[in-house]
């Protein structure tokens, strides 16, 4: 047995895990045409656009989570088959339910499987920020005098009225922008000997213009979002493209306070000499060096044309968005299709039969009966043909009450709709059942419900005759 089948939470996140497959597949597409056809805009839309996508398909993978949570259901009480009135073909979800059940088994291990895998990336996380917030940090001393001056001034330039610590460490070997509460700046010890002062201040702005937007804590974020899909390639794609735009954005903050995107592009490169055995940058931090050097480089040097309507793509990058958004509503209803029998209107069931059931089922009638093998020699000549009749025509002296749902399609979180076809004899009892369609481990029980009804004999020209016609009968977890 396995010892997760008893874990619904387990089950549900698998579940939540694997339909978050194909939503970071369809939004990833749909991202991928978006900013393809906006690749001439301001970064900063882009930006938003790559951020927004990535954001719905972390709400997706959390709502679907939340949907598939028990929510009371797994308790079900002794009457857990759910008998609706039907009203004409009922949609069958066999197939899907087939799938659940292979699936049941190993679902909760790939739960397992993920779980170990965010523990690794965590980990990896944590160590990422114990080696900023250590060496780096604390071995970090005050830079020159007129180095702090200067800094201020440009601080204040970028209308960042809140202090930020600005200092030198030997232990990186790029300028890095980390902290959100308390933003800290820190640059190469070599950088002040080694570069010309305009360029340094050019990457400083740079750095400035990360701890204005935000990007530490945005950037804190999008890691725990690579963190739990981490198994994701769209997840990963998304966040390459958010943290590229986020480089293009500053690097545009950069270029228009110092006006030169020339010295701005040398600045870049003569950071880039300096690094003679690079550096792996947390994700956390964010610094100058970040993003593909040659793509940010050619892009100053060759910036594109792009029209001057940023204001007016922000607003219509709403709109796919939304239509990102609608992927959710399929996300949430497919997690559930199959699963759960749509409920039919009251006022529709009324017309299925003059004879009312108490609302618990409803026989719906068969124009043509399904082929079934007759018995072979004397015994097929004797056996009269079944009719196939209104059920008006026909009476029920008995309906049992709904069996206990099957437990190992409980378990398994199967459930859907099965056709039974019931053919009774002169005496109006039941000679046989067969269910015809529907998930087959839901079969036995429908049959074994159906052979316990009971009927008044079914009358032709005044005289009793076999019948056959069809029950339906949804089987649903509540």
């Amino acid at each position: 047995m396995n010892p997760f089948g008893l874990l619904p939470m387990a089950r549900a996140l698998g579940w939540a895990l694997l339909h978050s497959l194909w939503q970071g597949a369809l939004v990833g597409l749909l991202a991928a045409g978006f900013l393809r056809a906006a690749r001439h805009w301001p970064p900063s839309s882009r930006y938003r656009l790559a951020a927004a996508s990535l954001a719905i398909i972390v709400l997706a993978f959390a709502a679907t989570f939340v949907w598939l949570l028990p929510h009371g259901e797994q308790a079900l009480p002794a009457e857990g088959l759910l008998l609706v009135p039907v009203l004409g073909p009922v949609p069958l979800a066999g197939k899907w339910s087939s799938f659940c059940a292979a699936a049941a088994a190993w679902v909760p291990w790939l739960t397992l499987a993920w779980g170990v895998g965010l523990c690794l990336r965590l980990f990896k996380v944590a160590g990422g920020v114990a080696w900023l917030y250590g060496p780096c940090l604390n071995g970090a001393g005050p830079v020159p005098e007129d180095w702090q001056g200067r800094f201020e001034r440009l601080r204040q330039r970028s209308g960042i009225r809140r202090a930020v610590r600005f200092a030198r460490s030997a232990h990186v070997d790029s300028l890095l922008a980390l902290g959100w509460l308390r933003p800290v700046i820190l640059v190469p010890a070599g950088a002040f000997l080694a570069m010309p002062a305009d360029s340094l201040e050019a990457l400083i702005i740079h750095e400035l213009a990360h701890i204005r937007r935000g990007d530490y804590l945005a950037n804190l974020v999008q890691t725990l979002a690579e963190s739990i899909l981490f198994y994701h390639p769209a997840v990963w794609w998304l966040s390459g493209r958010i943290r590229q735009e986020r480089e293009h954005c500053c690097d545009d903050a950069a270029v228009q306070a110092c006006g030169d995107p020339i010295l701005y592009a040398s600045a870049l490169l003569g950071l880039e000499e300096l690094r003679t055995q690079p550096m792996l940058i947390p994700d956390l931090a964010v610094a100058a060096s970040g993003g593909r050097l040659m793509s940010r480089i050619q892009r100053l040097l060759q910036p594109p044309l792009h029209p001057s309507r940023g204001t007016t793509f922000s607003a219509a990058a709403l709109v796919p968005a939304l239509l990102l958004a609608a992927a959710i509503g399929g996300t949430i209803l497919s997690a559930r299709s199959g699963l759960e029998a749509k409920p039919i209107p009251q006022e529709a069931a009324k017309t299925a039969s003059s004879d009312p059931l108490g609302g618990d089922a409803t026989i719906e009638i068969i124009t043509k009966a399904p082929e079934t093998p007759q018995p072979a020699g004397k015994a097929a000549a004797r056996a009269p043909k079944p009719v196939d009749m209104e059920f008006s025509r026909i009476r029920i002296l008995n309906q049992p009450p709904a069996p206990p749902y099957p437990l190992e399609a409980k378990a398994a979180h199967i459930q859907g709709t099965v056709e039974v076809v019931i053919t009774i004899d002169e005496e109006g009892q039941v000679s046989s059942a067969e269910a015809i369609s529907g998930p087959e481990e839901l079969h036995p029980c429908a049959v074994d419900y159906a052979k316990a009804w009971t009927f008044k004999p079914a009358k032709l020209k005044g005289k009793p005759v076999p019948a056959r016609f069809k029950l339906t009968m949804p089987f649903r977890l509540r």
